[in-house]
């Protein structure tokens, strides 16, 4: 066994010093090239010209942003709710087409979200001149996030149709546990699959966003601030998880790995 470990050991270091070297070259010649953009005063040329595309899109970004990815949301609910209602109660090719229409809803009304924070994020950084002022863009936030919450709600009504062994509402604080104990073996098992590649997916991101920052910062003086706020939530990820993997290694004597 030791043997084969070092083997596999001798096998990948090769490859992963490549990688370093690579990944500190480029962020050698990106630093370089920050601190010159920094030194010509560049940066802040562009910073302003983001900013002022910023103030003068971010009175539509919610409205057209809430039409655009609600409506898509709105529009794969009643293709899944057009095959329910014509299901027969036996093709499971068709329902199955209807549950993922609804994953796919359910995505749109996601991406409506994050659109939804960060127009008003633009709206407290950049103060731009929104219709009624800020009272009226904190009020299309605030609608906006309303037409999300009834939306997914009656996806989740829709999904506790087909599926009336599904528990939970999403009014309750309480939803996504009790919709994971009423899902069946693998159903959760897919879940932990998807939320595995979604954790390794959030860790690689705060990677990149750190090596970032770290060059941004010489072009644009980002401070300390947004580089801690990154490690906070990669600190989050990885805690969590080793937590959660040493827990549930003592309930089953079996572990679930902390890479």
């Amino acid at each position: 066994m030791k043997t084969k470990q070092k083997s596999d050991n001798r096998k990948a270091l090769p490859k992963y010093i490549l990688m370093l070297l690579i990944a500190a070259l480029f962020g050698g010649l990106a630093g370089f090239g920050a601190g010159i953009m920094g030194a010509v005063n560049l940066s802040g040329s562009i910073k302003a010209a983001v900013e002022d595309v910023l103030t003068a899109a971010a009175p539509w970004g919610i409205p057209v942003t809430s039409v655009v990815f609600l409506g898509l949301g709105w529009w794969f609910y009643a293709k899944a709710r057009r095959i329910y209602q014509t299901w027969d109660g036996e093709d499971e090719e068709r329902i199955e087409k209807a549950e993922e229409d609804l994953s796919w809803a359910l995505l749109m009304s996601a991406v409506a979200m994050l659109w939804d924070f960060f127009f008003v994020s633009v709206l407290v950084v950049c103060e731009g001149n929104w219709p009624m002022g800020r009272l009226g863009g904190w009020g299309m936030f605030f609608v906006s996030i309303a037409a999300i919450v009834v939306h997914q709600q009656k996806v989740v009504d829709l999904t506790r149709r087909i599926n009336p062994e599904k528990q939970g509402s999403v009014y309750d604080t309480k939803f996504l546990k009790k919709w994971m104990d009423s899902c069946d073996e693998s159903e959760q098992r897919q879940m932990g699959q998807a939320a595995f590649k979604a954790y390794r997916a959030a860790v690689n991101t705060c990677l990149w966003m750190w090596a970032a920052l770290i060059v941004l910062h010489y072009a644009f003086d980002t401070g300390l601030l947004p580089i801690v706020m990154v490690l906070v939530i990669f600190g989050v990820l990885q805690i969590v998880y080793t937590l959660e993997c040493i827990r549930l290694s003592r309930s089953s004597q079996t572990g679930c790995g902390s890479l």
